[in-house]
């Protein structure tokens, strides 16, 4: 696989990396403003230069892929054949050398607006709420100041922290008000702390409202409306280090909005902002990801952005299901671009804290459910 890019032509390297090196080459990549991409081939450059490296461990790496310069992906074969080496141990090894080479330096050297996740898929019931809410307890948990957007004309997340009230009240503005700019008071004023002392009032949350059901229909009135949800946000985003978009079920311009607020921002680094999809390990999951696909592909062709794939979340998955699920949970995990981040096992403590509407960290904070809460956090927010 080819593609054309400002740097020339780029060809795909598949193989595979652990969940930590990942992790690490983004946090390190940012910090040094670097793309992932960029330190990758740095890194595979260097390791050319040294021979005799020592092992470095693999277990549970997955599929994971980079663009190199073209012939390089070859090359870097060729060379890992040559020293008997695996090409996942091959990239280890360049990675590892590469973290050891480029310490974290005292502050990063690119300043970064904030950091924009949208957590989509018009498939209901996949786990969208779920993993905006935990995510971002997680966040604030290590000390994040984050911002959950209940953009779900449902309001799931609204209900399931214990503000359902907050939907229905009269005579209040609105997030769809901020946004077709009928609004007079601030945004903030809007706003709701959760009051888990686990949280230290770093979590805030924007509550959906019963308007929202009518937003496709408001904002193809409004003017260049895709950047409504991005004016709408701009005067609370500087109190923020992550803002959280709980995505609605559907797609159309309520989901362009929200595509549009998290794409990537000039001079922002690739793969820092963007999208997370929560997935099941069946075949109707495989068709709605080809949708919210092509839908974000024509709207980057369309506005001429680019808006990055952060990664999948295989939830709910149970092997026990069948030879059909295990099977649709392998494709998943064929997916380089985007890959999965974790696979979710189908746990009860979620369910749970949202039937009781308590915060899953506060309800069961040393469940495996929140422990890849805190997992997939520190993996999201550079």
């Amino acid at each position: 696989m080819s593609i054309p890019s400002p740097r020339g032509e780029r060809e795909k390297l598949i193989t595979s990396l652990t969940p930590q090196l990942r992790r690490h080459l983004k946090i390190r990549a940012f910090e040094h403003g670097m793309d992932i991409q960029d330190a990758a081939e740095h890194a595979i450059n260097a390791w050319y230069a040294e021979e005799n490296l020592p092992e470095v461990k693999t277990e549970g790496a997955k599929t994971w892929g980079t663009f190199l310069p073209a012939g390089e992906p070859d090359h870097f074969k060729a060379v890992c054949t040559e020293r008997g080496v695996t090409y996942v141990q091959g990239l280890a090894q360049a990675l590892t050398l590469w973290l050891e080479r480029h310490p974290s330096p005292s502050a990063p050297l690119v300043a970064q607006p904030v950091v924009r996740i949208l957590v989509a898929n018009q498939k209901g019931g996949v786990g969208k709420t779920f993993l905006s809410s935990g995510i971002a307890q997680a966040l604030a948990e290590a000390g994040k100041r984050v911002l959950l957007v209940d953009y779900d004309p449902q309001g799931h997340m609204t209900a399931e922290l214990g503000f359902e009230d907050l939907m229905y009240e009269d005579d209040v503005e609105t997030l769809m008000m901020h946004m077709d700019g009928s609004a007079k008071g601030h945004i903030g004023d809007l706003l709701v702390a959760l009051d888990g002392e686990v949280f230290g009032d770093r979590l805030h949350l924007l509550p959906a409202s019963d308007d929202a059901f009518l937003r496709d229909v408001v904002l193809s009135k409004v003017s260049f409306s895709e950047a409504a949800l991005e004016r709408a946000l701009e005067p609370i985003e500087n109190d923020y280090d992550v803002i959280i978009i709980d995505g609605p079920p559907s797609l159309g311009l309520n989901m362009d909005t929200a595509l549009y607020y998290v794409r990537r921002r000039d001079g922002e680094l690739a793969d820092r902002s963007g999208v997370l999809t929560p997935v099941w390990a069946n075949k109707a999951s495989h068709r709605a990801f080809r949708l919210l696909r092509s839908q974000m592909e024509d709207l980057q062709k369309k506005g001429r952005i680019s808006v990055d794939y952060l990664g999948l979340i295989v939830n709910a998955y149970d092997s026990r299901r069948g030879k059909l699920v295990q099977h649709n949970k392998l494709e998943w995990e064929k997916s380089t671009s985007p890959s999965v981040l974790a696979v979710i096992g189908d746990l009860k403590e979620g369910r749970e804290a949202a039937d009781g509407e308590i915060p899953l960290l506060e309800y069961a904070p040393d469940s495996e459910h929140a422990n890849v809460m805190r997992e997939l956090a520190k993996e999201l927010a550079v």
